[in-house]
């Protein structure tokens, strides 16, 4: 079995998330296409030598349900009957053309071999997600551009004021108990709600198609938030929050309220949240240091395009 890592990127709109279901205490592979860990293990099993077992990917980030991504890590082991290891470059060519043909909108970005010990979720540093939502500049537009239908937030508000927008990021940084803006997880593990953002701003973005007439009838608006982990809907309750305090929907001190009483019932109801495609995974920062480490070198044999491991000892 030989370990690898992966880079890839989804738009996640036909997309269940990330994750793959499982069946709990039973060892059954399960041909998942409907989640993007399940599409990539679905194309890796058919690569050439075949694998003899299945499979499997460990996921840095686990975005949700429509959530977006630029660029997100994993890792991989594989296995083949000669136990050798895929030609990075021919898996790329090979793995994008299976996407392609079955209509995935995923991406395998990268391909690299590394020891058999490395773990990826190690490996990252900091986490930065991305909140696209654009603003009509007269409300009674309803004419949207085509290619932002199921990527960009369309909100509407005659109240709108981003410098309140901008006072209210101050309340989410250093160190809070996000309980309230975590969604209730079923998981058994323990779940540490005490988090602290790096950095939480807003700036105005850009449309992604600026030759589209439509889109000069709107603002478009980036809320950026970063750090080391996220709990499950922190980042969407969190713009919610932003948008309803601009907005006057909500006031500061209900923010405060929320975070100073954590709990998973407590955050307002009459806060609408805010739908999954304006999210972006927009990047992973991690630790070079530790990767290089795991990287395992290796040369192309120019007879058989095979892959010959250039220390064989630190495999």
């Amino acid at each position: 079995m030989n370990r690898y890592l992966i880079k890839f990127s989804y738009l996640g709109t036909q997309y269940r998330g990330v994750q793959k279901n499982t069946i709990a205490n039973i060892n059954i592979n399960i041909y998942d296409p409907d989640t993007i860990q399940g599409v990539l293990e679905s194309a890796f099993s058919t690569l050439n030598p075949k694998c003899i077992t299945f499979p499997k990917i460990a996921c840095s980030s686990r975005t949700d349900v429509g959530v977006h991504s630029f660029y997100n890590l994993g890792h991989i082991d594989l296995q083949n009957a000669y136990n050798s290891f895929y030609n990075p470059n021919e898996v790329l060519k090979y793995v994008n053309q299976y996407l392609i043909n079955c209509k995935h909108d995923i991406r395998l970005l990268e391909f690299i071999p590394v020891k058999n010990d490395f773990r990826v979720r190690r490996l990252v540093k900091r986490r930065t997600y991305l909140y696209r939502f654009m603003r009509p500049k007269d409300n009674d537009n309803y004419k949207i551009p085509i290619m932002e239908l199921r990527h960009c937030f369309h909100f509407r508000s005659d109240t709108f004021d981003p410098e309140k927008l901008k006072q209210a990021t101050k309340l989410f940084m250093g160190l809070k108990d996000f309980r309230t803006f975590s969604a209730k997880s079923h998981s058994k593990r323990e779940i540490l709600y005490r988090r602290e953002l790096n950095s939480l701003y807003l700036e105005k973005g850009t449309a992604f198609t600026p030759y589209d007439s439509l889109s000069q009838n709107f603002d478009f608006w980036n809320i950026t938030c970063s750090a080391p982990s996220f709990l499950y809907k922190q980042v969407r309750r969190i713009v919610s929050c932003l948008l309803g305090i601009s907005c006057g929907l909500i006031t500061e001190k209900d923010v405060i309220t929320m975070l100073q009483v954590p709990g998973h019932h407590n955050f307002l109801s009459c806060i609408p949240l805010v739908p999954p495609f304006g999210l972006y995974l927009a990047n992973i920062e991690y630790h070079q240091e530790y990767l290089d480490k795991f990287i395992i070198k290796y040369k192309i044999s120019p007879d058989d395009n095979s892959v010959i491991p250039l220390d064989e000892n630190k495999i």
